[in-house]
């Protein structure tokens, strides 16, 4: 909540943002899955919140986290585990109590990064959420979408323990080839252009200064430091739950230097901003990846050990960052062409092939290895996504998106 004078100073706000860009020494790993969900009895509809609240309250066994998202979405967060292994079977027996509840409670889940099916709707009331849309809506609708008919598949890798600058890089390379990789949410937006990752698409479109990725020539605590200041104010907090909605134009910086009407931000105020930066690769004193669509089970687990084979095994970290070619800039072709697009393309072949000779430092389970090998020659060997063999034709004749212009390039968020 905003002070009456001055406190938060850029000293104070950089040791913030510097602390979550390193880690505690330890090599963790956890993921969240979400699903959007449909009342059995009537699809159009969304979840009871009530009951979403009960199913959540009672613990999972592998001590997950399920939670709530703005569009009645269920979120599923592992434990932090040490290794992909305890990771994803954590995962998966969460999964299975919290998919029965579900389904004793007249709901199905879904295993779609997008749907296409309902007009995006708001369940969650909370004051951050009103100001959040209010917040998007500013740009048109497309921040609607994310909150309410997206979902992903999210990653949270420990910052390297001796090199979490070349960590940091190597995940800005290949978050575009992650998005292209396992693409899963074909779909046509409200102009007419088809994405392989609509998901991707419509978060891009929602707020530049929050969504785009940070400057990655610099050291990671510099760039978090001048992304987190140069972003919009999105909402300020007042008194319990209340949030007070601030147009888009006006910088966490410029509330630092001249107030407002509320007040001066405090460190708290500063924190609290932090959560609401949507980059695809987030730093909370971890990685946090964002990019990869949400996937069914068997690709989710392929996504998994290929990501964090690629940024755990030193070996091939060191090798990727000599050989990618360089794919910051890509994260839009990624979303529109996935693997057919020829650098990525290139880019996914290495990534696989350098992984590949090191699956077994990252899983023990031989099924998982046959996985990632039956992925790359399903998919990558043919320049294609999972989204081209999801049935399309039906997500083109559902509701589609309306996109806010691109006319940000991610470029002048990398310049040095």
């Amino acid at each position: 909540m905003p002070s009456p004078s001055r406190t938060l100073t850029r000293a104070l706000a950089a040791s913030l943002t510097e602390a979550t860009t390193r880690g505690d020494g330890r090599e963790l790993i956890g993921i969240e899955r979400e699903w959007p969900l449909r009342p059995v009895s009537y699809p159009a509809d969304r979840a009871d919140l009530h009951t979403l609240q009960r199913i959540c309250d009672a613990p999972l066994p592998a001590a997950g986290r399920p939670t709530i998202e703005p569009g009645g979405q269920i979120e599923l967060s592992t434990q932090p585990a040490t290794s992909v292994d305890r990771a994803l079977d954590a995962l998966h027996l969460d999964t299975a109590e919290l998919g029965g509840r579900l389904r004793r409670s007249g709901l199905t889940v879904h295993d779609v990064a997008v749907d296409v099916s309902r007009h995006p709707r708001r369940i969650l009331t909370a004051g951050r959420y009103a100001a959040m849309e209010e917040y998007f809506a500013a740009r048109g609708e497309a921040g609607t979408w994310m909150m309410c008919n997206t979902a992903s598949t999210q990653l949270n890798i420990s910052h390297h323990p001796d090199r979490p600058a070349d960590r940091w890089r190597l995940a800005h390379q290949l978050g575009p080839v992650l998005v292209a990789a396992f693409a899963n949410s074909p779909g046509v937006d409200s102009d007419g252009t088809r994405w392989e990752s609509l998901r991707q698409a419509i978060w891009w479109s929602i707020a530049p200064t929050r969504t785009r990725p940070p400057c990655t020539v610099r050291p990671a605590a510099d760039a978090w430091l001048e992304y987190a200041l140069t972003a919009d104010v999105m909402l300020v907090r007042g008194d319990g739950d209340t949030a007070h909605s601030q147009l888009p134009g006006f910088s966490f910086e410029q509330w630092m230097d001249y107030g407002h009407e509320t007040g001066w931000p405090t460190a708290d105020d500063f924190t609290y901003h932090l959560t609401t930066l949507f980059p695809p690769i987030r730093a909370r004193g971890w990685l946090e990846l964002r990019m990869i669509d949400a996937l069914p089970s068997a690709l989710l687990e392929v996504a998994t050990v290929v990501t964090a084979t690629a940024l755990t095994v030193d070996a091939v970290m060191d090798s990727l960052l000599a050989g990618l070619p360089r794919t910051e800039h890509l994260w839009l072709d990624a979303a529109r062409s996935g693997l057919a697009h020829p650098t990525l393309r290139q880019a996914a072949t290495l990534l696989f092939a350098e992984v590949e000779g090191h699956l077994s430092a990252t899983t023990t389970v031989p099924e998982r290895r046959a996985a990632v090998r039956r992925f790359a020659d399903r998919f990558v060997a043919a320049g294609a996504s999972p989204a081209q063999s999801v049935a399309s034709d039906a997500l083109r004749t559902g509701f589609a998106p309306r996109l806010h212009p691109f006319d940000l390039p991610v470029q002048t968020l990398q310049s040095a």
